[in-house]
């Protein structure tokens, strides 16, 4: 039961904070944003004890840096510093995504097909928003670049990491990561570009949702392997 209370707190306070968003209420956002991921790691924490430790070091990582990275973005219009830094820290957090997928993955017997059309649709997507962005981002270009990368391979990781047509709980990480996709979209294109109606509203919503999906597709997916008795997660 106080483990359900900890999801059920997390949905509260991304409620508060999208209440807080369409009143203009940012004072309450400073306290409400970072409490998501912290809340989430938590939880994950929580469900994990007998879990290998370097799956509940990458999800902590993960969610610590996005905290962090939440927090910079809350000020970004203190200046372009924080906007960078922010940046900064979320590709850190998905480099712990890939690094937690990819263990998935290999944990995963038999290994998940590659989907190549998949793969390739995602390259070209990103190579479409990159054309698309490219004469807006000026000295901004590089790290942009860098960042869209990373997190197109979140991800594929994260689709690579499950046999979805059986393990369906992979889902709920796959549309995590894309949700991830398009709350960075909408960032991109608000900052960088031209104002999103109601776009910090929408960033927050996917970004809230982003993160509940990649963490519950994770762990669920650790706690059915916990489940079967299978060595393969709960040691190495």
């Amino acid at each position: 039961m106080k483990k359900r209370v900890l999801i059920i707190l997390f949905f509260l306070f991304l409620l508060i904070d999208l209440i807080a968003i369409a009143c203009n209420r940012e004072v309450v956002s400073y306290v409400a944003e970072p409490m998501l991921t912290i809340l989430l790691a938590i939880y994950f924490l929580n469900n994990t004890k007998h879990v290998a430790r370097l799956f509940r070091i990458l999800m902590f990582a993960a969610l610590f840096f996005s905290c962090i990275g939440d927090i910079f973005l809350l000020f970004e219009d203190k200046g372009e510093e924080f906007f960078i830094a922010g940046i900064g820290c979320f590709l850190f957090t998905h480099l712990a995504y890939i690094g937690f997928f990819l263990k998935i993955r290999y944990s995963n017997y038999p290994l998940p097909d590659c989907q190549w059309p998949f793969i390739f649709l995602t390259e070209a997507a990103l190579l479409l928003f990159i054309f698309a962005m490219l004469p807006y981002l000026g000295e901004m270009r590089i790290p942009v670049i860098i960042y869209a990368i990373f997190i197109s391979f979140t991800l594929l990781t994260s689709m690579h990491a499950f046999r979805l047509k059986e393990q369906v709980i992979g889902w709920f990480a796959v549309g995590g990561a894309i949700l991830f996709i398009l709350s960075d979209t909408l960032t991109a294109i608000d900052h960088f570009y031209h104002a999103v109606p109601a776009g910090n509203f929408l960033v927050t919503l996917t970004y809230g949702l982003a993160q509940w999906g990649l963490c519950t597709g994770g762990l669920k997916y650790l706690q059915i392997r916990q489940g079967y008795g299978t060595g393969s997660v709960g040691t190495n």
